[in-house]
């Protein structure tokens, strides 16, 4: 089957979870980055799913979502909402970075429904602005404050008209006790753990669990300190799937 958006299925070569881990993407990320990942949980017995973020707009096409929401945000979450929907059995949603807030707004439309769980790795922010400053200040290095400035305002508003207000009330709509991993690296230079906690410490409905890496940055905890990151996932996937007998 051919899906949308570069869409992939990872298969197991061993399955034993009935579940399927469904992996979206970092900003400007793509499937072919996530192979670490895949190929971590291939190995834990889950078949996998990715695909590539669509951004793609010009002044003829605004990036709209079918909702009429304005930003990449909503456009995310109707691509995740879409292959959520064409890939049957339950899932594990394993978002990385600010698109986490993308996959908890599709989640939300689709009530949870054939969803066991949710991972962010490193994200989303409820201080946006403040990383997208982040971003374009301390990674990409785009040059003196005006460009900086101006850099950030452009981005965060074409993100997301609400900025990341309206995830509060998407997460509150989530079943009570709903798990989730929360994976944040005290080093992080462009969303630290402080970003994180706006997002998900007021929902004390959900099961939240957090995954404390004090040596790592952003989106390297797999890769650079796997000793604490791939037991940790694996007992919390473990804890929310259904062994095949």
């Amino acid at each position: 089957m051919r899906y949308p958006h570069d869409g992939q299925f990872y298969p197991a070569s061993e399955k034993k979870f009935s579940e399927v881990v469904f992996f979206v993407p970092f900003f400007e990320g793509t499937k072919e980055k996530l192979r670490r990942h895949v190929q971590f949980v291939n190995d834990l017995g889950y078949d996998a799913f990715a695909f590539t973020l669509q951004d793609n707009f010009s002044v003829l096409h605004p990036p709209i979502s079918s909702r009429k929401n304005f930003g990449f945000k909503h456009l995310y979450a109707d691509q995740i909402e879409e292959l959520l929907n064409m890939i049957p059995g339950n899932k594990i949603v394993f978002a990385f970075s600010n698109p986490g807030a993308a996959a908890i707004e599709a989640l939300s439309w689709r009530k949870c429904q054939d969803i066991k769980a949710l991972i962010c790795d490193s994200g989303p922010s409820g201080k946006f602005k403040k990383s997208a400053r982040n971003l374009y200040g301390n990674v990409k290095t785009v040059g003196p404050f005006p460009v900086l400035w101006l850099l950030t305002q452009l981005f965060s508003y074409v993100w997301s008209a609400q900025l990341h207000a309206d995830v509060e009330g998407q997460l509150r709509s989530f079943p009570k006790d709903f798990p989730v991993l929360s994976i944040r690296g005290w080093k992080d230079a462009v969303i630290p753990p402080d970003h994180i906690d706006v997002i998900f410490d007021p929902q004390t409905h959900l099961d939240l669990q957090k995954l404390a890496l004090p040596e790592a940055g952003h989106l390297n905890g797999l890769r650079d300190f796997g000793d604490l990151y791939r037991p940790a996932v694996a007992r919390f996937l473990a804890s929310v799937s259904t062994p095949l007998s």
